[in-house]
């Protein structure tokens, strides 16, 4: 089983990761500072005990076992490595109970994982606030991540704001701008998860990553993290680990931005005629929902003078191309 402790982490990054940038972090902020500068301008931040005060605080099995423990959940259930270390290769998912889960999640013999589980409704009144959920007018939901530690997700972004309250244990993110997007190496077109291992890196298959910046937030209980829309990160738990994350789907103005940044750092397939063409629709000072529109218009007509699109990843779909119905609505890369 992997047993390391926050502190330990450095020794286990992957050979040209070993000195990333440490994410911003802050002891107090109010809304109008984190919308200012974080938010708006696209950076992660962690607030440190921003939420020392919640009862989720004190959510131990016991007492989980009590109030939810009838619950249906979906468990990923991995097996260790002769390393010791989770094998993400090989897993399954099973369905259980909260009570069959606490009964099993310690075990040595296998990894037990709870991961995107929408938060049971009366464990909402645990909750309490902080200025940087204020920011968001909806949440669109809150989910639950539960394990003993030792969990590892695959280099991946999400198109969505998210919240991080971290309830007990330790993580680590390690993070990378949307900025190195062309270093990191999307599995396909369609998907939102890089093909690129990073506890098996080989530089030969992927020499574009040398090029990334990481970025690294390091969490414990009763910290607040905030991943801004779009950014890939990697996610390592340490111990007895719970966690409530606070989905929220991205405006069309922060949507604009990312675009802007994509653009801006020459990731699209396209000539200098038509990234000045696209930067100034994107930087003019008309509503957010008119430059949408004029950047949908624009890539019709390339489309139909080109014979071909500029979008190599579904990425730009999802941010030029979908309506604010989906951006209410829409569906989460989870």
């Amino acid at each position: 089983m992997l047993n390391l402790s926050i502190e330990q982490l450095s020794n286990h990054h992957p050979i040209n990761l070993k000195n990333p940038i440490p994410v911003a972090e802050v002891k107090t902020i109010d809304n109008e500072t984190f919308a200012n500068e974080y938010v708006a301008k696209h950076r992660p931040v962690i607030i440190r005990q921003g939420i020392q005060h919640w009862q989720a605080m004190q959510w131990e099995d016991d007492y989980l076992k009590q109030v939810v423990g009838e619950q249906p959940v979906k468990v990923d259930i991995f097996s260790y490595s002769q390393e010791g270390k989770v094998n993400l290769q090989d897993s399954l998912q099973e369905k259980m109970s909260v009570t069959d889960f606490i009964e099993r999640y310690q075990s040595i013999d296998k990894n037990y994982y709870i991961s995107d589980q929408n938060l049971f409704p009366v464990l909402h009144q645990d909750l309490g606030t902080h200025p940087v959920l204020e920011t968001f007018p909806i949440s669109r939901r809150r989910t639950l991540f539960w394990g003993n530690g030792g969990q590892k997700s695959h280099l991946h972004y999400d198109d969505n704001e998210n919240i991080m309250c971290q309830c007990d244990g330790e993580k680590e993110f390690l993070l990378f701008d949307i900025t190195d997007f062309k270093y990191l190496y999307p599995a396909t077109p369609e998907q939102f998860i890089s093909a690129i291992d990073l506890d098996r890196l080989d530089s030969a298959q992927f020499p574009l990553l040398k090029h990334a910046t990481p970025y690294v937030a390091r969490i414990k209980k009763g910290d607040i993290l905030y991943v801004p829309c779009y950014w890939w990160h990697r996610v390592t738990s340490f111990g007895r680990n719970i966690a409530v994350s606070y989905i929220i789907n991205e405006t069309m103005a922060q949507r604009l931005n990312v675009v802007e940044k994509l653009v801006d750092c020459d990731t699209l397939p396209v000539d200098e005629s038509v990234k000045n063409d696209l930067l100034a629709i994107i930087r003019s000072e008309q509503k957010a929902s008119k430059r949408n529109a004029q950047l949908k218009k624009y890539h019709r007509k390339y489309l139909k003078e080109q014979g071909t699109s500029y979008y190599f990843h579904q990425i730009f779909r999802r941010l030029i191309e979908e309506s604010l119905f989906d951006i209410l609505y829409g569906h989460s890369t989870y």
